[in-house]
């Protein structure tokens, strides 16, 4: 909308530039004041001009700068602004105007200078409901595009406002009132333009009059921009539910009513310090300690209309062939529905043999969030549940020869991030298996069997993980740390000396994979030998930090979980204390990275002076 008021003043401009200025009068004097607009200095090209004893300020900038749409007839020299449901016409050189078809007169009439059209001062606060004030030294000019409206906002059942607001089209909350019902820990910071929030679950940064706002280092863009009023900001109904996920319904009443989830951990997060870590060594080349076969369905993450071609397409598969007996399977997607509609993403079985195949010790977990909150919502609880070994079982899938079957379906709405990891086994009742696992999406009725299991185009830009490995589970030994040595710090999924999921380790076709360095759906085990030889009980603190972008994840130190929340890559940490009681222990750590995060992640131990 606001580039269509640009667009149409940009118009308005060049045609008043080509009208004559024969009404121009000997009598009219530029003051070379300021304009003042809600506290804000309006930048225009021509300034107020005094006419006899009366001050005429630019109404084509002043109308743009409240949101007002400017047009101009060159036949009748008149001038059209409408703005919400109020539309007023003035006439060069004519003291009536008219509002709504109601005539009002001007103190002067307006009149072309310069190639702009100026009104007298107090017309701008009848016409566009603004309280104007001249100081003599400057013109300010207060004004609101909101109003307020009948009914009352709720959120998860509390309300938190008894009105709303309305611009003349769309509804508009309290965004202050709205966090603090969301997150009772939440804060900002306020500065000239912009407000920096921070939730339990992460962290986002606003922009008065900017429909994009950052999450988590992350960039959306929201339907509507907020708007900052005073002491508040207000944000669209429909921002708060693509910024939260939020649903919304709407009583007679004109109430409001967002349901707007919340992600609960089981495992404490781990507190966030504005510290560096010492330079970090890459980790001893690690082994897979299992031979379970891991299909990454990562690429394309995000589905279009291109990337997902007829409405359906498959994403991910792995082509088992010759295998006797059983053979354990992951499958771990990470996806945004972007196609403009509902879609659904499922985990399928083809089973091309001529015996029958069971699916057993099925066990998994997925979460679908806004993608603005996937960190929290979506590749954190992944982790954890991973983890904690908390992963929902399922009912045995039996596949009969020549048939299809689906072991997981997700529903996924438009605009919505899907992430899900699911464990289980393939049995083959006789004979040699040749079965297919895939990963589809749909948009239409289609019979899952049906889509076609050619792959769907990989997005060469965002070089996103696809393929299949071996194994789940990386183990690597680091050094004995001394107690009261120096600070020592490791670097893991680095790409480098850890990189055992690259194409050419792969078991999918090389062509249609993309390397995995950030091990994605596994998990990283470290075992950190310690020496204490000062014969007293020592605390050990680990730290950790992301070293290329923002990281998250979760940690397992020695049987107990903790949540890494989203760090700053090189200036934030977050750490656990260790308590050694013996001249000798062991540290086993066990990772998982949150889809999403990126890498590599720096581990560092050291000793806490006492």
């Amino acid at each position: 909308m606001f580039k269509k008021i640009i667009g149409y003043a940009l118009i308005a401009l060049m045609i008043f530039s080509s009208i004559p200025t024969s009404t121009e009068a000997t009598s009219i004097r530029p003051m070379h004041i300021p304009i003042i607009s809600n506290g804000k200095a309006l930048q225009t090209d021509a300034s107020p001009i005094m006419v006899n004893n009366r001050i005429l300020v630019p109404f084509r900038a002043i109308a743009q700068t409240m949101g007002a749409n400017v047009f101009w007839n060159a036949n009748t020299k008149q001038v059209t602004v409408q703005k919400n449901k109020k539309v007023i016409f003035l006439t060069v050189q004519s003291s009536a105007a008219t509002i709504n078809d109601q005539t009002v007169t001007l103190d002067a009439p307006p009149i072309i200078y310069k190639g702009r059209t100026f009104v007298p001062i107090r017309f701008v606060a009848e016409a566009l409901d603004a309280n104007v004030q001249w100081t003599g030294k400057e013109v300010r000019i207060f004004w609101s595009v909101l109003q307020t409206s009948a009914g009352a906002v709720y959120v998860n059942q509390t309300k938190v406002t008894n009105n709303t607001m309305t611009d003349g089209v769309y509804t508009y909350v309290p965004l202050k009132k709205l966090l603090t019902a969301i997150d009772v820990n939440v804060d900002w910071i306020e500065t000239e333009e912009t407000m920096l929030v921070r939730l339990s679950r992460g962290q986002m940064t606003i922009t008065e009059g900017k429909k994009e706002l950052v999450v988590d280092d992350h960039q959306i863009v929201a339907p509507l921009a907020p708007i900052r009023l005073n002491d508040e900001w207000y944000v669209s109904a429909s921002w708060v539910m693509t910024v939260f996920g939020a649903q919304m319904t709407r009583n007679g009443n004109n109430d409001l009513f967002f349901s707007i989830p919340r992600t609960t951990f089981r495992s404490p997060l781990l507190p966030i310090a504005e510290t560096s870590i010492a330079v970090p060594q890459h980790v001893t080349t690690p082994k897979m300690a299992d031979d379970r076969r891991l299909l990454i369905s990562d690429n394309p993450e995000v589905l279009t209309p291109v990337s997902v071609p007829n409405q359906q397409a498959t994403l991910a598969l792995d082509h088992v062939q010759g295998q006797q007996g059983t053979m354990d399977h992951r499958v771990f997607g990470w996806h945004v529905n972007n196609l403009g509609t509902r879609a659904t993403v499922a985990i399928i079985v083809d089973n091309r043999s001529s015996n029958d195949i069971i699916v057993t010790n099925i066990k998994g977990t997925s979460r679908t969030s806004p993608n603005s909150w996937g960190h929290y919502d979506v590749g954190l609880p992944l982790a954890e549940t991973v983890l904690r070994q908390a992963l929902t079982t399922a009912p045995t899938v039996k596949v009969k020869a020549g048939t299809s079957a689906v072991i997981q379906a997700f529903d996924v709405s438009n605009n919505q991030l899907l992430g899900f990891l699911y464990d289980f086994t393939i049995q083959q009742e006789n004979g040699t298996g040749n079965y297919r696992i895939r990963t589809v999406v749909t948009s239409s009725s289609a019979n899952f069997s049906t889509i076609s299991p050619t792959l769907a185009p990989l997005d060469s830009y965002a070089t996103h993980p696809r393929g299949v490995w071996k194994g789940t589970t990386l183990e690597a030994t680091l050094p004995t740390y001394t107690i009261d040595n120096e600070p020592v710090a490791y670097s893991i999924s680095n790409g480098k000396t850890d990189h055992l999921l690259s194409v050419a380790n792969a078991l999918s076709d090389p062509t249609e994979t993309v390397h995995n360095p950030g091990h994605y759906g596994l998990t990283y085990r470290l075992s950190l030998p310690i020496q204490n030889e000062t014969g007293e009980i020592q605390t050990v603190r680990l730290r950790f930090s992301a070293r290329g972008g923002s990281y998250c994840g979760a940690v397992k130190v020695n049987g107990v979980v903790y949540v890494i929340p989203p760090l700053r890559p090189f200036t934030q940490s977050a750490s656990v204390d260790y308590i050694v009681f013996s001249n000798q222990d062991m540290i086993s750590l066990e990772f998982m990275h949150a889809g999403g995060a990126a890498l590599p992640l720096g581990v560092e131990v050291s000793t806490v002076r006492k």
